[in-house]
């Protein structure tokens, strides 16, 4: 029988090593050989150029946000420097120590005290003008409560009850303005064995104030230490602000009879309050 012959199929082409088709490679070529992997990425070659390894300069060591963050700096301090000046100089805020305002002030209230209410000025420097006093937000008046400097290291707070030119006495602990009785709501009741309520018939001197504690048993005031003068006073209290259950501002009102009696005239004063 003959021998039948048949052609061999065609095998697939073999894959390389790493997945290239070799149709061309002989079957006796022996295994191919393996090719070098791609290089792989280092960082070795960036050792000389790392800016982390590089000395920072002297002024970084100090500030390291450099000079502009400097002058950012000296500008926010500054501005709150500035702001501190100013709200010091227009207000100051004090703590009532002791029971001589009582029962409008207690013991330990917080204020807040307006330095501008009668601030002076001296213009006699500028040219045409002799004015060595002048007071663009006014002067005290009748019921405002003030706080002055009664010595060296110690300030009270009271109430005005007589301007310049006023006659003020106390009968009977009610006190009389020009003759005229004052309707006083807001005083402690008068208690046995405390001050006596009569004082004598005196005329307010020009550029003082009479004051008064609202505590009349227990306040050392006008009838002891005398008149208070305009350059005394540092203010005007206008804020409560502690304890948070009385928070609000400061009523300044003398009484009805006190407002008929006291003189006109509040100008620029009535828009600060």
């Amino acid at each position: 029988m003959a021998q039948q012959t048949t052609e061999p199929e065609d095998s697939p082409p073999s894959l390389g090593a790493w997945g290239t088709a070799s149709p061309d490679r002989p079957p006796d070529a022996g295994p191919p050989e393996s090719p070098e992997p791609p290089e792989s990425f280092s960082h070795g070659g960036l050792t000389s150029e790392d800016p982390w390894a590089a000395e920072a300069p002297w002024h970084r060591a100090v500030w390291p946000w450099g000079l502009g963050g400097v002058v950012e700096t000296l500008d926010v301090i500054i501005l709150a420097l500035a702001m501190f000046v100013c709200v010091r100089f227009v207000a100051h805020n004090y703590v009532v120590d002791g029971g001589s305002m009582l029962p409008t002030f207690e013991h330990t209230d917080f204020l807040i005290v307006n330095r501008l209410a009668y601030r002076s000025f001296d213009l006699s420097w500028v040219p045409g003008m002799d004015e060595d006093d002048w007071r663009p937000f006014g002067e005290p008046q009748s019921g405002d409560v003030i706080v002055f400097e009664a010595s060296a290291n110690r300030d009270f707070i009271k109430r005005v009850v007589g301007l310049p030119g006023q006659t003020v006495e106390l009968r009977s602990d009610v006190v009389y303005v020009d003759g005229v009785a004052l309707d006083e709501p807001y005083t402690a009741e008068h208690r046995p064995g405390g001050v006596p309520g009569d004082y004598p018939p005196i005329e307010v001197e020009p550029g003082h104030v009479f004051v008064l504690g609202d505590n009349r048993d227990n306040s050392q005031d006008s009838r002891s230490i005398g008149q208070v003068e305009y350059d005394q006073i540092i203010g005007r209290a206008d804020i409560r602000y502690w304890p948070w259950g009385r928070v609000g501002m400061i009523d300044h009102t003398l009484g009805a009879a006190a407002d008929a009696a006291a003189s006109i005239g509040r100008g620029v004063a009535a828009l600060w309050r």
